[in-house]
């Protein structure tokens, strides 16, 4: 059985390492949000050149 010591120092470790995997779960997700917008940057220039238009300008080429 732990000592009290023991079990609170147990319980840090747990708690440390709870706290590391939801960091690793939120640079993840701010990953995932940055290649969504990057996909979403990237079919709106291939709707663009589709009608002819440079999405940078913001108007159409004739």
């Amino acid at each position: 059985m732990l000592s009290p010591v023991e079990a609170l120092r147990k319980l840090r470790v747990e708690m440390v390492m709870d706290r590391r995997r939801l960091v690793d779960q939120q640079e993840s997700i701010q990953n995932i949000q940055a290649e969504i917008e990057a996909i979403d940057r990237a079919i709106a220039d291939e709707e663009a050149m589709q009608i002819g238009a440079d999405p940078r300008l913001g108007r159409v080429s004739v």
